[in-house]
This record gives structure tokens, sequence and C-alpha cells, in this order.
């Protein structure tokens, strides 16, 4: 019965897979954080760009142009083949553009040698990125290393079924919980100072952080962190350190 159900499984998951072709690969170039490619499928007339880190993901199908630009790299092009759909992540590199830098003579230059002075004199370009240009910028945060861990495990024709059956996909996604929780509770550390907790509250400053954790128990905790309400915060933990205090035997 169990491999009957691993093949249909299986089967399902091929089929998906089949119907939905998705080119996932990473972009490597010299100081690429913070610029955005714009990776566009001229076949299909759809387009994405790059994560801080140059992953990307696109749509294509096999004999797909795609072509990847930007002001600071050479443009550069590829078609699309089976072999690179079929896996896991395809490497795609980019060469800085070459520009004749106008000659500068140093005899026009006066400098002092203070730092204070020559600032003054000499002329500082702009900082340009993406934003400022206001080209395409992802701002979504990047994903954790268990997060992509999560999605490696998952993101396979074999991959998932295996790592579903085998126990590997929950164990990644208990770690994933365990690291979301410590998040919590370090922010819960810093949004009020240490007297708050060990002289308002009366808890023993080696109980700060068991005290959060039993708050991080409480759904209501997180929306409050992120909603950054202090007040109704402030009110939490002092409903909250009442009981704990009680359940401790903390008088």
């Amino acid at each position: 019965m169990t491999r009957l159900l691993l093949y249909l499984f299986i089967t399902i998951s091929l089929q998906t897979f089949a119907q939905s072709e998705v080119l996932k690969g990473r972009i490597l170039a010299e100081a690429l954080q913070g610029y955005a490619i714009n990776i566009v499928n001229y076949t299909k007339a759809i387009g994405t760009t790059n994560d801080e880190e140059g992953f990307f993901r696109l749509p294509a199908a096999v004999g797909d142009s795609i072509v990847f630009s930007s002001i600071q790299y050479e443009t550069r092009s590829i078609v699309v083949s089976q072999n690179q759909l079929q896996k896991e992540s395809v490497t795609v590199v980019l060469f800085p553009t070459l520009e004749q830098l106008e000659q500068v003579k140093i005899s026009n230059i006066e400098l002092s040698g203070y730092l204070d002075t020559d600032i003054n004199v000499v002329e500082l370009l702009p900082y340009v990125d993406n934003r400022i240009l206001d080209l395409p910028f992802r701002d979504k945060p990047q994903p954790t290393q268990i997060e992509r861990r999560i999605y490696t495990a998952k993101s396979g024709v074999l991959d998932l079924p295996i790592n579903y059956l085998n126990g590997k996909l929950k164990k990644l996604k208990r770690i994933k919980a365990i690291e979301d929780l410590d998040k919590i509770v370090q922010k819960g550390e810093i949004a009020f100072n240490t007297p708050f907790f060990t002289q308002m509250l009366k808890i023993p400053k080696d109980l700060v952080s068991d005290f959060m954790y039993y708050c991080a128990e409480d759904d209501y905790f997180k929306n409050l962190l992120e909603s950054s309400k202090r007040l109704t915060l402030l009110e939490f933990f002092k409903q909250k350190a009442i009981i704990y205090k009680i359940h401790k035997e903390i008088d």
C-alpha cells in the first residue's frame, strides 16, 4: 500500500512539473549586491529580476530566448535548453561594461594634504543605485538558510515525496519554528530596557528570557511586537508577569 501511494505521489509530481517549466539560476557578477538585472523572456514577453544574492526564477520553455541586461553589465542572451530546465540552478556570468574614462590632469587639482580642506576641493559624484534610477529592485527580505533548505527539499521532482516520507521536511520545519520563536524572544527582550523587567515587573534577571518564551506562547505577543504598540505591549507584559510569577512562585 505504501509503495502504491508513493508511486501515485511521484506520478502526480511529474505531471505537475511537466506542465510548469521554470528556469532557475543565479547570476554571478562583480559587485552585484544591491543591483537588479533585467531578466526578460523575449519569446514569452515576460520578465523578472534577481534577488540580492543573484538568484532568479523565470517561466521558460525549450528554445526561448532569455536576455540579461543592465546599465552596469554587458548584455547577455541565452537560448533555453532542456538540460538547463532540468537543472536545479544554472549559472549566468555577467561582466562589467567597460567605458573609456576621460583624461584627468592631476595638476589641475591642488591638494594641501589635509582631509578637512581637500574634501571641499575635490568634486564628488553622487552615489547611484537602482532606487535612484527608478529601476527594478527587490525589497523583499532574503530567505534565511533554513528557508532555503526547506525550499530545496520541496523543489525537486523526487525530493518532495522522499523528504516527506523520511521525515526530513518535517524536521526542517521544526528547526524553522524554533528559529522564528528565538527571533520573537530576542525582539521582546529589547522592547524595553532590563530595569523595566527586573524593577517594575519584579522578574529576576536570570528569568527574563524564560519570561519571554512564556509570553511568546500567546499569538497576540507577536502581533504587538510587529505593530510596535508600546503602550499596549507594556500592559501585556504587566498582565503576563502577574500570572508568570504565580506559576514560578516568585514573590
